[in-house]
């Protein structure tokens, strides 16, 4: 396998020497990491990265950082040298810089210490360790910088000490990294005293140091990291940099030997990826990566791996020195540096990418203007990008590789307004008042074009027309220009022609040889090639618009028009009738910019604030107006490219965009949506006295909160930080508003929520497509006051209930005397007029 890889490793296409533009986004103290000195990186098996760094432990939940100090937490030290995530346990195994080794159980939010104790020989024995690697039984390896090696029984919490007491052929105490391989040997990295093999089976111990005679001794003394890579070969990083070592032949094989890695680098980490890569973590030379898939035989020397290293752009890193690397479970890259804190690599590249503006004329992969103002592709597939006074950059396979400018005599001014490839391959590069400027692509030079009557004319556009000839639309007309000989034929004006204005803006030629001539400030016409109206739009007569910023004609011979009040159609062999897509057709802005189609027939198109794309199969629009949550917005009028590749290029004031429109619209998978958090604002919670509850974990069986607790935050996201500003979340509180509510924020406020049941419904969908059936839900009670329980309204209910018995005898009572009285009464009347009649009786 060593043989294989070797001959793998020497056959490296040499053109790799370039870096492949992998996006790179920095996350610091700005983004809430607690120190941007970042030495480790794990994963849990929730899915959670945890980042050490030399000040406290962090946990990143897809979108933000919690903090784990010492003051805070009880960690037993913030100064941190390794973390590594139990595989089959919700524990975090810290091991610090003076403080010993810390367990912390995430789930249980519980902390166990293991530091030295002179009195206990099992327990740790030293408190400085520097790294922590499983062994094959599901225990622990450690390294101590005074004490050697440790092995650490979980069940038991004993250490078994391998040093020079026990071991007293071991050159040395002080280690950097320990490894165990499958075969039982333990790989020991010492600070000073090269690397050391323990045999557990035979307890025999070799150790190789660097020797200067022998080529394929190990390159340093000092070994930072020891990798196994999934062919079970050997990695070894030292501060003179990495090699292979096979231990069969007991031989090192430097990289510096195979690849121009600089071997004057100190390497700290080595992982392989899942494409089998092998990156290379160096001292302030960034980061070397290696494929070793390839099977073509180079002799040494040659290969030239890829390089990723500082720079102003999006596709660099932070600081020089990366210290750590990590591939999460979405194959995600991430990078930890010392000083410039974490760098992540997505698995899948942003939807849009930026050739932006740097002021250092190194970085190859940068303009040299940040104003894009026009956009060509050579029949080469070379990218011409015309500034707004930098003149014009050419890009090849990602790379600049020529400036163009004023200065070095090729262009007549620096402002370039417009550019096109004849069927020639030359280039037509239209100036802001310095005329019209060719490229002889065979010849490669630059020639001027003497316009008629003046020749610091302001060129805003080209079209070549079936007969070859140039028509140039500038600020005083419309100017004709033999392609062959390069002599000016017409000129076309408002006092020679029907031209509503001279400010030309946009020339198209359609199916039919028809003229289409877009103006700045008149609207729309079209003429014959002989330029007889044939029609004019404009708003007197009901046009949407007559600023006319771009005029297209895509593969089914539709004219396209941009304009500064909405995206007008054209039907195929039609003069009249057109159709204007606004606002509310779903374009997110109606000042149209360029536009231009994709191989699948989808209009791509820029605006004041994005790019959009009309469907050729819902017909209908979808809006991109964010990159990385920051507007995309101030695109160029008629920039706009497509290469042979399919991308599209859309040029602003902020540089180039481009993107793959393919990769764009295809469907993507939202990663799982996980709620991380609730997050009570009145000083009290649930969760030991604690106003965040991180509930992630216990299974999601619900939150009680207390009728004072009835303002609350939730905090969801994303697994896959990847897809973090590429996704919609859409939620309801189900029981209070049974509506959903889409946002892109990750975070939701309730209010006042009244006592009772509910439940909180969270989904996703990757921005612009289907939501995912997948629905996340928190059951959220909310206890009423004691006044309002249900035994209270019991007792309410039993006293009301005494109340009214009460009251009833008492009405009862009172009834029952009201007719007690009346029969008293009626037998009183009774015997009074009884004794009446008696008295008359006895008188009479």
């Amino acid at each position: 396998m060593m043989k294989i890889l070797l001959i793998s490793l020497g056959i490296i296409i040499s053109t790799f020497l370039y870096s492949q533009n992998h996006y790179v986004k920095q996350l610091g103290i700005e983004q809430g990491l607690s120190n941007n000195y970042v030495v480790n990186i794990t994963q849990d098996k929730d899915g959670f990265l945890w980042f050490a760094t030399e000040e406290g432990l962090n946990k990143f939940d897809g979108s933000r950082f919690i903090n784990y100090y010492k003051h805070t937490n009880h960690l037993s030290g913030n100064e941190l040298n390794c973390i590594y995530a139990d595989p089959s346990e919700p524990i975090i195994w810290i091991a610090t810089q003076r403080a010993g080794m810390n367990a912390y159980n995430y789930e249980k939010n519980e902390l166990t210490v293991f530091s030295h104790n002179d009195s206990i020989p099992s327990s740790l024995i030293t408190n400085d360790v520097t790294h922590i690697s499983p062994a094959k039984d599901g225990n622990l390896w450690l390294s101590t910088y005074y004490r050697g090696i440790e092995y650490f029984n979980k069940n038991t919490g004993e250490f078994v000490h391998f040093n020079t007491n026990t071991f007293p052929d071991l050159p040395s105490n002080n280690t950097w990294t320990v490894l165990e391989d499958e075969n039982g040997n333990i790989y020991i990295g010492h600070v000073k005293h090269g690397m050391s093999i323990i045999s557990l089976k035979s307890k025999s111990i070799k150790n190789f140091r660097h020797n200067p005679q022998n080529r394929n001794s190990i390159p340093g003394n000092r070994v930072n990291c020891i990798y196994k890579d999934n062919s079970n070969n050997i990695w070894v990083g030292t501060e003179k940099g990495a090699a292979l070592f096979d231990p069969k032949t007991e031989q090192f094989f430097p990289i510096n030997q195979f690849t121009n890695i600089p071997s004057i680098s100190a390497v700290f980490d080595i992982r392989q990826m899942d494409n089998d890569k092998i990156w290379i973590a160096t001292e302030l030379n960034g980061i070397f990566i290696i494929d070793t898939k390839h099977q073509y035989y180079l002799s040494q020397n040659q290969i030239n791996p890829e390089h990723i290293t500082v720079g102003s752009d999006n596709y660099s890193l932070s600081n020089p020195t990366v210290r750590c690397l990590f591939q999460d479970s979405f194959k995600n890259v991430w990078i930890g540096t010392y000083g410039g804190g974490v760098d992540f690599i997505g698995h899948i590249p942003p939807f849009f990418r930026t050739y932006s503006y740097s002021p250092i004329e190194e970085y190859k992969n940068n303009l040299n203007n940040r104003i894009v103002l026009s956009l060509c592709i050579d029949k080469n597939n070379k990218l011409w990008i015309g500034t707004d006074g930098g003149g014009i950059n050419v890009f090849e396979k990602g790379n600049r590789t020529a400036i163009y400018t004023e200065e070095n005599k090729n262009l007549s001014h620096n402002s370039v307004t417009s550019e096109y490839c004849d069927s020639q391959n030359n280039i037509w590069i239209g100036t802001f008042m310095g005329g019209v400027d060719v490229y002889n692509n065979e010849k490669n030079t630059f020639s001027h074009i003497n316009l008629k009557e003046a020749t610091t004319h302001d060129a805003r556009c080209f079209y070549e027309d079936q007969e070859h000839n140039m028509w140039i639309g500038t600020s005083s007309g419309i100017f004709i220009v033999n392609t062959q000989t390069q002599e000016n034929t017409h000129h076309y004006t408002t006092i020679n022609s029907p031209l509503p204005e001279n400010m030309i803006r946009s020339i198209v030629q359609d199916n039919k040889g028809q003229i289409w001539v877009g103006t700045f400030g008149q609207g729309l016409s079209i003429f014959t090639k002989n330029m007889h109206l044939i029609g004019h739009f404009n708003e007197n007569n009901g046009f949407c618009s007559n600023c006319i910023n771009h005029i297209f004609k895509d593969s089914k011979n539709r004219i396209w028009i941009a304009t500064g009040d909405g995206l007008a159609c054209f039907a195929a062999n039609e003069n009249r009738k057109y159709k204007v897509y606004n606002r509310q057709d779903g374009i997110h802005n109606a000042h149209i910019r360029a536009i231009t189609e994709d191989n699948e027939g989808n209009i791509w198109f820029s605006t004041n604030a994005g790019i959009s794309c009309y469907t050729a199969d819902t017909e209908q629009f979808i809006n991109y107006n964010y990159f990385e949550k920051v507007p995309m917005g101030n695109f160029a009028s008629a920039a706009v490219a497509k290469d042979e590749n399919g991308i599209i290029y859309f040029g602003s004031i902020n540089g180039a965009r481009y993107f793959d429109p393919s990769a764009v619209l295809s469907k993507r998978k939202v990663s799982p949506i996980i709620i991380t958090e609730i997050k009570v604002f009145d000083g009290q919670s649930t969760y030991k006295d604690n106003n965040t509850i991180n509930f992630y974990g216990q299974d999601n069986k619900g939150i009680k909160l207390t009728y004072k607790q009835n303002t609350f935050n939730l905090t969801y996201s994303v697994q896959d930080h990847s897809q973090a500003n590429l996704v919609d979340y859409a939620y309801r509180l189900k029981g209070f508003d049974d509506s959903w509510y889409t946002v892109d924020e990750n975070t939701v406020l309730f209010r006042n929520i009244p006592p009772g049941e509910y439940e909180f419904q969270i989904k996703a969908r990757i921005r612009n497509q289907e939501w995912t059936e997948e629905i996340n839900t928190l059951p959220i009670h909310i206890t009423p006051p004691i006044w309002l329980s249900w035994w209270a309204k019991t007792l309410y209910l039993i006293f009301a209930g005494c109340i009214f018995f009460c009251l009833f005898r008492l009405y009862k009572k009172k009834m029952d005397m009201q007719l007690l009285y009346e029969l008293e009464r009626k037998n009183h009347e009774q015997e009074e007029e009884l004794n009446n009649e008696r008295l008359r009786f006895f008188t009479n």
